[in-house]
């Protein structure tokens, strides 16, 4: 049986969703998919507020604390064709020794058929990632927190198996009035554990991100600026199967234009805002430029780049919804839900 055929159609699909990571050069792109229809909501990256959110804790360990204890967090993402993205998280504070948070996430590309290179069928296999993530976030004092995100990922692909480990290491700073917020983020420092074929081996996709977070005076307003893969300054990416264009009236070859300075800093940033209308209803929207540059159509744009969402309070559940523009040929939808566990014990 030739599996050949049915790698590469793998490998086509992963690459649609590697536009995240430098040039595409990295797998195990579970580790930085968006696992959060908040987080989708605003950009993709969200690494700055401390406001009770177990989800937050999946991309900043450092935001974990007390007021997470009890809380289970159910997020879904559905993605293009069959592909989605599911993760149950839930948190636990221990007096004195800090908060702990476990998660899995669970990707999966769907199901293909197989065919052999004559284009014979010889039946359907599926693939899939998972992610089992323990976090950990404790307070320093009343400005400063710490944390860390345990990861193990397995994917699989077909016949085709691998897995890896890495570690997350984060550092949260409050003011004292609680209005600005920075965050900081060392995110997938580790190694793979076994490859997909003995004579390669994957890389993991290691980022440097910074958040920084400010809530408005007198203002339901909270602006976020996140900068994100600070570990390499150009991330412009240049085709190289595109061999140039030539004039066509003299006959010289048009240089393939690079990019400024301007755009090279843009394509670390993510702006994103919340209106916070009262405890119960949250208006979210954001932006991510580097998604726009990379995948938006030249002669259409229209609204790559763009994300919004809400989320609302109902009894004793808090409900998020987000929307992500990719480009003209579609969109991606992700809900969540939130709920402590204890308010629906029953009481005696």
């Amino acid at each position: 049986m030739n599996h050949r055929t049915s790698f590469v159609l793998v490998s086509i699909l992963s690459s649609a969703l590697l536009y995240s990571q430098i040039g595409g050069t990295n797998a195990y792109i579970a580790t930085d998919l968006v696992n959060s229809a908040r987080v989708s909501a605003l950009g993709g990256k969200f690494i700055s507020v401390w406001d009770s959110d177990i989800d937050l804790g999946y991309a900043n360990p450092a935001l974990l604390d007390s007021t997470d204890t009890g809380l289970l967090a159910m997020n879904y993402g559905s993605l293009f064709s069959d592909v989605g993205n599911a993760t149950v998280s839930y948190a636990y504070h221990r007096t004195g020794v800090g908060t702990f948070a476990a998660s899995l996430n669970y990707l999966s590309y769907g199901e293909f058929t197989e065919r052999d290179e004559f284009n014979t069928e010889l039946g359907t296999f599926s693939a899939a990632d998972y992610l089992l993530n323990l976090g950990y976030g404790r307070t320093i004092d009343s400005l400063f927190r710490v944390g860390a995100n345990f990861k193990f990922i397995h994917s699989q692909l077909e016949q085709y198996n691998s897995s890896a480990i890495a570690v997350d290491l984060a550092g949260t700073y409050r003011s004292k009035n609680e209005d600005f917020t920075v965050g900081l983020v060392f995110r997938n420092v580790g190694v793979p554990l076994n490859s997909y074929r003995e004579d390669n081996t994957e890389s993991l996709p290691l980022g440097i991100d910074l958040g920084l977070t400010k809530r408005l005076s007198k203002s339901p307003l909270r602006l976020t600026l996140t900068f994100s893969d600070l570990q390499q300054w150009d991330l412009s990416y240049t085709d190289p199967a595109d061999i140039g264009q030539v004039d066509p009236l003299t006959g010289e070859e048009i240089p393939i234009e690079e990019a400024d300075i301007a755009e090279k800093i843009l394509l670390h940033v993510n702006g994103s805002m919340e209106f916070l209308l009262g405890e119960n209803f949250h208006l979210r929207l954001g932006y991510d430029f580097r998604r726009r540059n990379e995948l938006a159509l030249n002669d259409r744009p229209g609204g790559a780049g763009l994300s919004w969402g809400l989320g609302l309070k109902i009894a004793k559940m808090r409900l998020s919804y987000g929307r992500v523009i990719f480009n003209q040929a579609g969109a991606t939808n992700h809900i969540g839900l939130h709920l402590r566990w204890a308010d629906f014990r029953k009481t005696s």
